[in-house]
C-alpha cells in the first residue's frame, strides 16, 4: 500500500495535471469533521502550485512507517494508510463538483484549518494538503495596516485581504496511502493529537499503570498538552513494558546502580516529581541504552550521552 502510494507520487506528471484548490474548516460533528469550499485560481497560481509540488516530489526520496515518535528528515516522509486518519472525510468533500461548492465571499476563507490541492491527470489524483498559515486567521489581522507589493519599480497597495500559500505541503494522499511530510501539520489537520490525549487519559485509568506510582499528578502535569510528551505516553501504553513486574524490578536495580535521580518508596512504587518526570518517561520507554562497542550509556533516539 505505502510503496504503491510512494511510487505513484514519484511517477505523477504534475506538469500535465489540472489543479483544483479547496480550503477547509473544522466542525465539531463526529461524522462531519470538516466543511470545504473550492476556490477559483488563475493560470499563474496554478503553475506556481505545480512548481511547489514538483519541488516536494524532488525533495522526498524515501519513506518510513508512521509511528508516534517517528520523525522526518530533509528528504523523507512518513507513511500511513488513509483509513487510519480522518482524510477520507475530507476527501469526500473535495471530490464533489467544484462548480457547486465554489467560494463566493472572503469570510468563507477566513479561519480555514488548511487547504487541499487536487492534481488530476489521466485518471490519477494526488491530494496535496497543508495547514493554513497564521495570516488566514482573523486574530492575525492588524488594523490600520496597509499591505503592499513592489511591482514595476513601485509599491502598490494590496486591495482587500491577503492570503498566502506555502511552497511546502504537510501531506500527500495517493490511492489508499498517505505520505506525511510535516508531522505537526498532519497531526493538527487530521486531529491525530486527539488520539494521543485519549490514549493518555485511558492510561490514567489502568490500575496496573497507576499502581506504579505513589502519585501520578507530577507526571500528568509534565505531560500536559505537549504533543511530543503525549506521543511518548502513547508509546509507553503501546509497549506496556511497565506491565511486566520483572521490568520494574530491573529498573529499580539499574537506577540504584547508576545513581539515577528516580526514587522508589518502601513498596517499590516510583515517586514522581516535577524534576524526574521526564526521566521516568524515558525509562518507561526503555530509551536509555549502553553501547556494546564503547560501553557508553546514551539516551535515544538522539544518542545523547548520559553524564
Amino acid at each position: 500500500m505505502t510503496q504503491d502510494a510512494f511510487e505513484r507520487f514519484k511517477k505523477f506528471d504534475f506538469d500535465k495535471a489540472d489543479v483544483y484548490l479547496w480550503v477547509f474548516k473544522r466542525r465539531s460533528a463526529e461524522n462531519e469533521k470538516y466543511t470545504a469550499h473550492h476556490v477559483l485560481i488563475d493560470t499563474t497560481l496554478s503553475e506556481t502550485l505545480k512548481g511547489f509540488v514538483k519541488s516536494e516530489k524532488e525533495r522526498i526520496t524515501e519513506f518510513h512507517p508512521y509511528g508516534h515518535l517517528a520523525q522526518t528528515n530533509e528528504n523523507s516522509c512518513l507513511s500511513v494508510g488513509i483509513n487510519e486518519t480522518n482524510f477520507p472525510i475530507l476527501k469526500n468533500l473535495v471530490d464533489r463538483p467544484e462548480t457547486q461548492h465554489t467560494v463566493k465571499e472572503t469570510k468563507e476563507l477566513r479561519r480555514a484549518v488548511g487547504y487541499c490541492i487536487k492534481f488530476v491527470h489521466d485518471g490519477e489524483v494526488v491530494y496535496a494538503t497543508r495547514r493554513s498559515p497564521n495570516t488566514w486567521r482573523t486574530a492575525y489581522k492588524k488594523k490600520n495596516v496597509l499591505f503592499m507589493n513592489f511591482v514595476n519599480g513601485a509599491l502598490e497597495a494590496i486591495q482587500g485581504e491577503e492570503f498566502t500559500l506555502d511552497p511546502r505541503f504537510d501531506m500527500f494522499c495517493v490511492g489508499t496511502g498517505i505520505l506525511v511530510a510535516n508531522k505537526g501539520g498532519f497531526e493538527s489537520m487530521m486531529q491525530y493529537r486527539a488520539g494521543y490525549v485519549q490514549a493518555f487519559n485511558h492510561l490514567q485509568t489502568q490500575p496496573e499503570f497507576v499502581a506504579l506510582f505513589t502519585d501520578m499528578q507530577p507526571l500528568i502535569d509534565h505531560v500536559g498538552t505537549n504533543a511530543i510528551h503525549l506521543r511518548r505516553m502513547a508509546v509507553i501504553q503501546e509497549k506496556a513494558l511497565y506491565a511486566d513486574a520483572a521490568f520494574i524490578s530491573a529498573l529499580k536495580t539499574v537506577a540504584q546502580k547508576y545513581s539515577w535521580a528516580i526514587q522508589f518508596d518502601a513498596s517499590n512504587k516510583i515517586i514522581p516529581t516535577p524534576e524526574t518526570a521526564a526521566l521516568i518517561m524515558k525509562l518507561l520507554l526503555d530509551q536509555r541504552l549502553v553501547s556494546e562497542v564503547t560501553h557508553i550509556m546514551y539516551d535515544v533516539p538522539d544518542a545523547v550521552r548520559v553524564q
